[in-house]
C-alpha cells in the first residue's frame, strides 16, 4: 500500500500532493504548492497513449513529441482520489484509457521503445489469458469461440 501519491517520469519518482487541470494541461504539484520537476504535462496530440490498471491505482501515458517519448506514471494511494482524479483525466484529456494488468509500465515503456524507432502501434486493452482457448498442437492463446488456431490452424475443441 502507497502512503503518498506518485509522479513518475521516466522510472525517477517524485511524491505529488495535487493534480491540478488547467485547459489542456496537467499540473502536479508537491506539498509547497509549486509544480514537480517536470510536472507539467500538456495533454494534447503528444499523448500516444493512456493506460490504466485499478488494481493497483495507476495511470500511464506515453508521450511522443519530436521524436523524444516518455512513459509517465501516476500512482494514488487512495482508492477515492485515484477514482476522482480518473475521472477528472478522463473528461480532460477526452480519449480511450486502455484496460492493463500490473504489468502496465514494462508495456507503455515497450511502447515508447517501438516509437523511439518509428514503429507505430495499435494499443488494446489487455486479455484476460484465462478466456482464452489453448491451442492443443502448439499451445498458442487464441480468442475465446476459435474453431481453429491462428497460429498453426489445428483444430480447437
Amino acid at each position: 500500500m502507497l502512503d503518498s501519491n506518485y509522479f513518475i517520469l521516466n522510472r525517477h519518482p517524485q511524491k505529488f500532493s495535487e493534480m491540478r487541470i488547467a485547459g489542456k494541461v496537467l499540473v502536479f504539484t508537491g506539498e509547497d504548492g509549486r509544480p514537480l520537476d517536470f510536472g507539467v504535462v500538456q495533454t494534447g496530440t503528444n499523448i500516444y497513449t493512456v493506460l490504466e490498471c485499478d488494481e493497483v491505482r495507476n495511470i500511464t501515458m506515453v508521450t511522443d513529441k519530436d521524436g523524444h517519448q516518455d512513459v509517465i506514471t501516476i500512482l494514488w494511494a487512495a482508492e477515492d482520489d485515484y477514482q476522482r482524479d480518473k475521472a477528472r483525466l478522463a473528461g480532460a484529456m477526452k480519449r480511450r484509457f486502455y484496460v492493463q494488468t500490473k504489468k502496465l509500465n514494462r508495456y507503455a515503456e515497450s511502447i515508447a521503445e517501438k516509437l523511439a524507432i518509428g514503429v507505430r502501434l495499435r494499443v488494446t486493452d489487455a486479455v484476460d489469458e484465462s478466456k482464452m482457448a489453448v491451442c492443443p498442437e502448439c499451445g498458442m492463446l487464441n480468442p475465446p469461440g476459435s474453431m481453429y488456431c491462428l497460429d498453426c490452424g489445428a483444430e480447437i475443441s
